[in-house]
């Protein structure tokens, strides 16, 4: 849901761009040039259509009278000019004084022309044949406004509300009223800029909020209310401000002030979001100017002129990205918090962990806060017997790395002072150039997989050190809360409400003041801290799965895998090893025991419905296991095997109950849930699926395939949308049903939030919709007179007794009605 850039006109004229209007019936837009010429364009294609040349000077404004299906156009040269629907001229209008803007309104069908120092209104004929016998569109002059002492430069029209703005300074608004054809002055801002107003715009959003935004040579924009009291200041502009235009399709506000590209802003709050919006966050500076600006809603379009006298187009994407975030590293992993403030967490090439929350101004703006392995590694080693310190299945190996620490100082050193070198990623798709393990044992490790597990509040990042950070709130805050006795304790205790326990006197709840738990999520998370670092794998860690007390257990569980070929099964609650998969059969090696498959685990998916986990390997095949606490009983189930290349992706999907797996081959497939497990529908996703995810609502299939997001329907796997805004793979998407919206990030350092599929309502036939409602009735009324104790279900009980002293009894159920009516019945029972 953005603007993008759709086409650029570089030869249009060789004298300046002055005015930009479009015509909606022929579907064009219309440039005004310095010396009168009009050009028409084809708006989709950017064709050349027509050139006029009506006019003997500047082409000021251009307006659209929708009602008569006109376009007006004006001249400093005195004249307005409205053309016909087919592109000729319609009619000329001499106002013998130059014209620098031109404003409608079409409930009074009056016409407002801003000249020198004054407003001159007119009154325009509506009916066809009056205007045949005057032989112009306008009837007569209503009245002139002095209310400027200097050009009037820009006049907008608001149902009743009228605002003039010009070079001297002054912002005016007129009420209209209707009978006796006058305008009354309602405010007035002398001094409204330091320098005269170059541009005025009305800006509405869907909230019933209207602005009244002006920009001006002193280089800055003023946002205004109706009634003209100041809101907003937006400064920082480089030159004078040629051009403004409101996108209400993404409420934002764009302006051109000296720079090649527009600056974007929230008019609601007044914050900059060009750097939270991609339609010019990768455009590279160019030697031109933006100056014309204008937004046109019928398609949905931004045109502007240049310096250098293009034409640049950009177009509404309905599917296009809505907000993009930057970040300093290349992103592998995204999860989110389900609770109020929503939270996304990020893992990047770094070893850091970003926590990214939306803020309350506006839609676009996220805050950013960021947890570094790198300083929990150094506390770890500075502090060895902390107790928050490295758990596994083998504590006995720490004393060993501090003896060879302590033996190898120089080595520790270099550790500590992060020599400037540059750290190659052991997570690469070259496997036989992969660098020996001890190699990776490096501070800026990179984050593969992350998880938020809402029971616990604590966030798992799996990295390619071989490690799971755990993070989550630092418990010493509970005890610091119930020591202090501040006077002002009411907002702490607010703060750390979900850190109190439930029969505390502290507690909000036990209070006057109550605030639920997901009131406090931002304050709680804000303060993670690393809790345990699980330490048991040899190698990357690449996939993760949290079986919860809901499935019915005593305990979480974790469930880990990675290049090591190996399950770990972790206690979460505790923090320590639970157990490890280990393959029974007496065949096999004891060095191979703990392998659960041939190839590296890329993937890992927990299936609840039948309490088993599949994991996807790198020798093409996935393995689904019954879930167990322990290891040895962890069942192999089945095998998905039909991929050519490795399987870089595996889900579950519950809405359809089947699993659905991509591959690097180039194809999606989804399996049977049950039974054999077989291939049902292989998709060509056209190139390699790196990301994948499935769509919470409808089920529908979310794939990252290369810089592109494909999803498919359900049903028919069909492709029914294509997210592009991504310049490298992307390695990662995330479905945020409570807000619609699917989250991904990408190799290129971005993440990319986008509007998710909706699955389209399915239209009912109305004679149909009489059958079912018809049959329901009929159904209803017979299970009515059928019951037990009523006249009918009394008579049909005495039949039924007799029937077996008959030689040749009716059998009732043969009857279709009967059948219909008791199988409708049975129907009705069941649903009740």
């Amino acid at each position: 849901m953005a603007m993008e850039k759709q086409y650029v006109v570089r030869e249009t004229h060789t004298r300046a761009l002055t005015a930009l209007g479009y015509n909606p019936v022929r579907r064009e837009i219309l440039i005004g040039c310095e010396d009168g010429v009009i050009k028409m364009w084809e708006a989709e294609s950017g064709k050349l259509v027509n050139t006029t040349n009506e006019h003997r000077g500047w082409v000021t404004d251009f307006l659209w009278w929708n009602n008569q299906k006109l376009m007006l156009s004006a001249a400093n040269d005195g004249m307005i000019v409205a053309w016909g629907p087919g592109g000729g001229v319609y009619h000329r209008i001499s106002v013998n004084q130059p014209i620098y803007c031109i404003e409608l309104n079409p409930q009074r069908n009056l016409l407002f022309c801003g000249v020198n120092g004054s407003i001159i209104v007119y009154n325009l004929v509506e009916d066809e044949k009056e205007r045949e016998n005057l032989s112009s569109i306008i009837k007569n002059v209503a009245f002139i406004t002095k209310t400027h002492t200097d050009i009037v430069k820009c006049i907008v029209c608001n149902d009743s509300r009228v605002y003039s703005a010009g070079y001297d300074q002054r912002l005016i608004g007129y009420t209209l009223y209707t009978g006796d054809e006058s305008m009354e002055t309602t405010f007035t801002n002398e001094n409204a800029h330091d320098a005269g107003i170059s541009c005025l715009r009305l800006a509405k959003d869907n909230e019933n909020n209207t602005w009244i935004i002006t920009g001006s040579f002193d280089k800055t924009v003023k946002i205004w209310s109706t009634e003209g009291k100041f809101v907003h200041k937006l400064n920082n502009f480089l030159s004078t401000i040629s051009g403004m235009c409101y996108v209400p399709r993404n409420k934002t506000l764009w302006v051109a002030g000296g720079t090649s590209y527009a600056s974007l802003f929230d008019p609601k709050s007044g914050k900059n979001v060009s750097d939270f919006i991609g339609t010019f966050q990768t455009q590279e500076e160019e030697k031109y100017t933006l100056q014309v600006m204008r937004y046109f809603p019928e398609p949905n379009q931004v045109v502007a002129s240049t310096s250098r006298r293009h034409l640049v187009v950009w177009k509404y994407n309905p599917s296009g990205c809505i907000t993009a975030l930057k970040c300093k590293a290349a992103i592998e992993t995204l999860s989110y918090t389900r609770k109020v403030p929503i939270l996304i967490f990020s893992g990047d090439s770094n070893g850091v962990i970003n926590k990214w929350e939306r803020m309350q101004s506006n839609h676009f703006m996220y805050s950013k806060e960021s947890y570094l392995l790198s300083d929990v590694k150094k506390k770890k080693r500075n502090k060895p017997s902390d107790d928050r310190g490295t758990i596994g299945s083998h504590p006995q190996q720490q004393p060993q790395q501090q003896q060879q620490q302590a033996q190898d100082p120089q080595q520790t050193d270099t550790n500590n002072k992060l020599v400037h070198k540059p750290i190659i990623s052991h997570y690469a798709f070259n496997k036989p150039n992969i660098p020996a393990l001890s190699t990776h044992k490096h501070p800026n490790t990179t984050i593969l997989k992350t998880i938020f597990v809402e029971d616990h509040d604590v966030i798992l990042a799996a990295s390619e050190d071989s490690n799971i950070y755990v993070w989550g709130f630092d418990n010493m805050a509970v005890d610091a809360l119930k020591k202090m006795q501040p006077s002002d304790h009411q907002p702490l205790c607010k703060k750390y409400a979900i850190l109190l326990d439930q029969n505390s006197e502290l507690h909000p709840r036990n209070g006057k003041d109550f605030i639920d738990d997901e009131d406090s999520v931002t304050n709680r998370v804000a303060g993670f801290i690393c809790k345990h670092v699980l330490s048991d794998h040899q190698s990357c860690v690449t996939s993760m799965a949290v079986i919860g007390r809901e499935y019915g257990y005593d305990r979480t569980y974790v469930v880990s895998a990675g290049w090591d070929s190996r399950l770990c099964i972790w206690d979460l609650e505790q923090g320590i090893l639970h157990d490890t998969f280990r393959n029974t059969n007496k065949d096999t090696h004891y060095e191979h025991a703990e392998l659960a498959c041939d190839g590296i685990i890329t993937d890992m998916v927990y299936n609840p419905r039948d309490n088993e986990v599949a994991y996807a390997s790198s020798d093409k095949m996935v393995y689904i296991r019954k879930f167990s606490p322990s290891g040895p009983e962890m069942i192999l189930v089945n095998t998905l095997q039909g991929h050519d290349m490795e399987i870089t992706c595996i889900r579950w999907n519950h809405i359809t109950g089947k699993w659905v797996t991509g591959s690097e081959d180039g194809t999606i497939r989804i399996w049977a849930g049950s039974g054999m497990n077989e291939c049902e529908q292989a998709l060509s996703s056209q190139g390699s699926v790196s990301a994948m995810c499935i769509d919470e609502v409808n089920g529908s299939i979310v794939a990252g395939v290369q810089e592109i997001i494909r999803v498919y329907d359900p049903e028919q796997y069909r492709l029914v949308q294509t997210n592009v805004g991504h310049q490298d793979a992307v390695r990662t998407i995330i479905h945020i049903k409570e807000r619609n919206q699917y989250v991904s990030a990408s190799w290129d350092k971005t993440i990319r939030i986008w509007n998710a599929w909706k699955m389209p309502r399915k239209k009912v036939n109305p004679e149909d919709l009489a059958k079912k409602k018809h049959a329901s009735l009929a159904d209803d009324v017979y299970e009515r007179h059928s019951k037990p104790g009523s006249i009918a279900g009394d008579v049909m009980a005495g039949t039924e007794d007799m029937l077996p002293e008959m030689e040749s009894p009716m059998d009732f159920s043969s009857s279709p009605v009967d059948s219909q009516a008791h199988s409708g019945s049975t129907e009705v029972t069941a649903q009740s």
